[in-house]
C-alpha cells in the first residue's frame, strides 16, 4: 500500500476483493461504493430527522448498507485470521494493519449511521402510534414503497398493545366506556396525535430545474439548484420522495 492512498482508496480495494470473492455475479453488479453508500445513508439520515413524520422505509438502501457491513465483518474475520497465522513469521506488515484499523472504523460509522435512523424512526412511531397504525392498516409485507419495515411493523403493535395495557390498568379501567377510546375523534376533538406537516424545515434543492411552490395567496417561491430555502414541510414532502430536494 502506497503512503498516498486514502481511505476511500482503501476500501475500494476492499470492495474489490469482496467482488472477486463472491459468486454472485448479479450481486456484484449491483453492489454500490462506499462512498456512495455512505452519503446515501446520511441524507436518509438527516431527511428522517428533520421531517415531522416518518418517511418511506428505505428499503434498498439498508438492505445494500447491512449487506456492506456484513461483508466487511467477514472480511476483518478472515484477515485476523491470516494475521494470526503469519505475525510470527514477520509476514504481516504494519500496512496491513492500519488496512484493518480502517475498514474496523468504516464498519463503526455505518453502524452509527444505521442506528440514528433506526432510532430516529422508533421515536416517531412512539410520539404518533394510533397515527400510523391507521396509515399502515391497508398495507401487507409484500408492498412496495411500504412506510414502515416488517420489524417496525412488529414494534410498532407491540408498543401499542403494551401502551394500552398500561392505561387500561392506570386510569382506563375507571372511566366509563365511552371515554376509553383511544382513537376516538368525535365532540370536535380528534384523540389521535398527528404529525405537523406545516412545520417549517430548512431544505436544499438538488433539482437541475427550478422548482416552483405555491406558497398561497397568488404568490409561487422558486427553488434553484443548491438553493437553500426555509418553507412549510408539507409543500416540499412530495419533492422529498424524488429526492429533488433534501431536507437539511
Amino acid at each position: 500500500m502506497s503512503r498516498d492512498k486514502n481511505i476511500d482508496d482503501i476500501l475500494l480495494d476492499f470492495e474489490e476483493e469482496a467482488s472477486i470473492s463472491r459468486d454472485d455475479t448479479t450481486t456484484t453488479s449491483k453492489l454500490k461504493s462506499t462512498t456512495n453508500i455512505y452519503q446515501e445513508l446520511i441524507t436518509a439520515m438527516i431527511n428522517e430527522r428533520m421531517s415531522p413524520e416518518i418517511l418511506p422505509y428505505e428499503k434498498h438502501l439498508m438492505d445494500t448498507v447491512l449487506t456492506q457491513i456484513s461483508n466487511q465483518e467477514q472480511y476483518l474475520l478472515d484477515s485476523h485470521e491470516y494475521g494470526d497465522m503469519n505475525s510470527e513469521a514477520g509476514v504481516v506488515s504494519s500496512d496491513f494493519k492500519l488496512q484493518l484499523m480502517i475498514i474496523e472504523t468504516d464498519i463503526e460509522r455505518l453502524n452509527y449511521l444505521v442506528r440514528l435512523y433506526l432510532r430516529t424512526r422508533l421515536s416517531k412511531i412512539g410520539q404518533f402510534t394510533i397515527f400510523y397504525i391507521n396509515e399502515t392498516s391497508a398495507e401487507d409485507e409484500d408492498s412496495k414503497g411500504r412506510l414502515l419495515s416488517v420489524e417496525e411493523m412488529q414494534y410498532m403493535h407491540k408498543y401499542f398493545k403494551l401502551l394500552t395495557s398500561l392505561y387500561n390498568n392506570c386510569f382506563l379501567k375507571k372511566l366509563p366506556h365511552s371515554l376509553t377510546l383511544l382513537d376516538d375523534t368525535s365532540g370536535g376533538q380528534s384523540m389521535i396525535v398527528a404529525p405537523d406537516l406545516d412545520q417549517p424545515v430548512f431544505i436544499k434543492s438538488n433539482s437541475k430545474t427550478p422548482i416552483f411552490l405555491d406558497i398561497g395567496e397568488g404568490d409561487n417561491l422558486e427553488l434553484n439548484k443548491d438553493g437553500i430555502y426555509v418553507v412549510r414541510y408539507r409543500l416540499v414532502r412530495k419533492y422529498i420522495e424524488l429526492g429533488d430536494i433534501v431536507l437539511i
